[in-house]
């Protein structure tokens, strides 16, 4: 049976139980939730049946297009024009730009998988195919409003935007080290040489600066065969180095018309720039970003890669801190960890270790004296207890006094809240006569230089397959992620406009209190 045979009967079934419904009152929630659901799964199945089957015509994907393309009138009828209907209705398309856009690319290049054996050949992702999310559903726990969006979804496409034999692709790593890096480097390699048969693959040095300061690296599949099992970056990463002029006349006289930049939000910042230059110059150029940071700090994203490799290292030192606290009278295991802004490593390795009895992080507003005051009551009924703090949390916990100054662009420099902290301690604990014991642990590096885990391994894999099909496909200035289990292409734009951070209101926060037993430190005056 034909795809779009399958369709009309989708349609018949859902038109049916609108009907039904309609009929006997029922407009809740949920029920019109499971209506979006049943054409969400069946628009889906039939998509990929009107991909894995021959068709006499082009209705199915003409089905599967209306489906994707005409979003208000869909999620109108599907919903009676309601509220929520409505808002999913009007939900933003986040385009990404592409080569053709700039440059006339008359001709029709078939993707090299189009001549592999079955499924490759028929596993493709429609030109415009769009995902929504976050999923359209209402939550009664929470009061802001639903921002859903319309995403491009990742994956392979039939027409490509170049030959692969013309590719030359460079691949730089920025800002600091993160488990992953170079199985993303690896991923990037094998998928432009096994998947689409390019040759020209260059390995920047050392970040930015490295594209007009340093000699680069032919990179092939058996030069990066087992990097994959090192932690740190195979090519050198920096910060800094951002010189546009010199970086885009480098690019032009390499003859690159794919780089592709992995980095987190101020690297992504200057991937923006370099694409929206190679469009202004009217380059064969196409950048693509592969998104890094072991904070999980960048909006949309389910998790950024590293991160939960670094949680996992957190834990081990977590675990050694309470093997040091229960085996002293008295005493104390502090542990710091990577999260300058968001303390999403801090909370979720606090909850994981099942051993934490008070986690500190920088979204958080501290009380210095009640968090001093619960040690010494946790010391006084349990003898022992095991502290996270993030390293950001200095920025609520540290006051005025404590400030080492200003930097050059006014704000504070914070003493390393971690030694701070363990001085606190001790001074508190002198002023109330207590015998204590305290081991303090920094595995702030540690987490950071080791290799993926894996399910980062799995997680970099894929992003490194799809950031290349996007780009052979010409997409530019965008990153690519996982968002809602689904990979999806974003501007970049969208991502480096603001950072994510833990909500103190959230569930995971709230599980965080429940699993440490610690109290509300807010300030008082702050109540």
């Amino acid at each position: 049976m034909y795809a779009h045979i399958r369709f009309k009967k989708l349609y018949e079934r859902i038109w049916n139980a609108r009907r039904k419904v309609k009929q006997r009152h029922v407009n809740s929630a949920l029920t019109r939730a499971i209506a979006v659901g049943v054409a969400g799964v069946g628009a889906k199945w039939a998509s990929d049946s009107a991909l894995a089957e021959p068709m006499h015509t082009n209705i199915g994907l003409y089905l599967t297009n209306r489906l994707i393309t005409d979003r208000t009138s869909l999620f109108n009828w599907l919903w009676g024009g309601d509220t929520l209907g409505s808002v999913i209705a009007k939900a933003p398309v986040f385009e990404i730009d592409n080569i053709n856009h700039w440059k006339d690319q008359t001709e029709e290049i078939r993707n090299p998988l189009c001549d592999r054996d079955a499924p490759l050949n028929q596993n493709f992702t429609n030109s415009n195919e769009y995902v929504l999310l976050p999923p359209p559903t209402k939550n009664p726990h929470k009061d802001h409003p639903f921002h859903p969006a319309w995403f491009v979804r990742a994956g392979p496409r039939e027409k490509i935007a170049f030959h692969p034999k013309q590719v030359k692709a460079a691949i730089v790593t920025c800002g600091g080290l993160c488990p992953g890096l170079n199985t993303v480097i690896q991923g990037l390699v094998r998928s432009l040489h096994h998947t689409y048969g390019v040759q020209k693959v260059y390995g920047i040095p050392f970040g930015y600066g490295g594209i007009y300061t340093r000699d680069w690296i032919d990179l092939n599949p058996y030069s990066v065969r087992a990097i994959h099992e090192q932690g740190g970056s195979f090519l050198g990463s920096s910060r800094g180095g951002w010189n546009l002029d010199a970086m885009m006349d480098a690019l032009e006289a390499k003859g690159i018309n794919h780089l592709y930049v992995i980095g987190g939000d101020g690297t992504h910042r200057g991937a923006e720039k370099l694409a929206s230059e190679a469009k202004n110059r009217g380059l064969n150029l196409v950048v693509a970003g592969i998104p890094k940071t072991i904070d999980n700090d960048i909006p949309y994203l389910d998790f950024s890669f590293g991160y939960r490799t670094s949680v996992s290292e957190a834990i081990r030192a977590i675990k050694a801190a309470n093997t040091e606290a229960i085996g002293a009278p008295n005493c104390i295991g502090l542990v710091k960890v990577m999260g300058r802004h968001a303390g999403f490593i801090a909370m979720q390795a606090s909850i994981a270790s099942r051993v934490v009895n008070c986690c500190l992080i920088p979204e958080m507003n501290i009380d210095k004296e009640k968090v001093l005051q619960y040690l010494k009551h946790r010391l006084d009924t349990k003898g022992h207890a095991v502290v996270v703090v993030a390293e950001g949390a200095g920025g609520t916990l540290c006051s005025a006094a404590d400030q080492l100054g200003v930097d050059k662009s006014g704000n504070p420099i914070l003493p390393d809240v971690g030694l701070w902290m363990k001085k606190q301690i001790k001074d508190y604990m002198m002023e109330e006569g207590m015998s204590y014991n305290l081991k303090y642990i920094d595995p702030t590096y540690m987490i950071r230089s080791v290799a993926a885990d894996a399910d980062d391994q799995l997680l970099c894999t894929l992003l490194a397959n799809h950031a290349v099909h996007g780009a052979m496909a010409g997409f530019s200035g965008f990153t690519v992620g996982q968002l809602n289990h689904k990979f999806v292409y974003i501007p970049i734009r969208e991502v480096t406009r603001q950072s994510r951070k833990v909500n103190t209101k959230s569930r995971m926060y709230c599980r965080m209190l429940l699993n440490t037993g610690q109290p509300d430190f807010t300030p008082d005056k702050n109540k």
